[in-house]
């Protein structure tokens, strides 16, 4: 019989490993503690800004990867085209559409995001804006923020691209924040 090789795992791996864990066990904790969560995307994803406003992001694409690595994804993705779907939408998110509507549990077998998302987060990701009104759907009330963010051709930040930021932060997200 072929001996089971252990893969080796770099410091760095562990630590990211211990990090989703906790953001898991954070997310699973959420309602009971009073957090709120924001769907967000890794690329782009405002992180920084959502934990300022002491809100915890759950990130589709790590649902996604960690569903897969569990043989879930297939499932999901099934799920998710069930209830309406197309098949071009990006598999990712369908796969955390379908481990929504199967109780939305993360690879810690808990709960993930026990509360009720209290705004789903996009940043830079427009096409995308229709297709992810998922947590709207499930759960009715949720707010949606679009924080747009100028490009900037020379690298450099303009006053007005810093105020154009900031109304948007004052005037949109921190409505939907609240629960406009």
């Amino acid at each position: 019989m072929a001996q089971a090789i252990e893969a080796i795992k770099e410091k760095s791996m562990l630590i990211q490993k211990e990090m989703l864990a906790e953001l898991f066990t954070e997310l699973s904790t959420a309602k009971e503690k009073g957090r709120k969560v924001v769907y967000t995307f890794v690329p782009g994803n405002l992180t920084e800004l959502i934990l300022a406003m002491d809100m915890l992001p759950v990130y589709p694409e790590i649902n996604a990867l960690q569903s897969g690595m569990r043989k879930k994804s297939a499932g999901y993705i099934k799920d998710a085209e069930k209830a309406g779907f197309s098949e071009d939408v990006c598999t990712y998110v369908k796969c955390d559409i379908g481990m929504m509507l199967n109780g939305n549990i993360g690879p810690t077998g808990e709960k993930a995001a026990g509360a009720r998302p209290a705004v789903a987060e996009l940043h830079r990701l427009l096409h995308l804006h229709e297709v992810v009104r998922e947590p709207e759907r499930l759960y009715p009330g949720v707010g949606d923020a679009m924080l747009h963010t100028p490009y900037q051709e020379d690298g450099r930040i303009t006053d007005d691209q810093v105020a154009y930021m900031v109304k948007q932060l004052e005037e949109e997200v921190s409505q939907d924040r609240e629960g406009r």
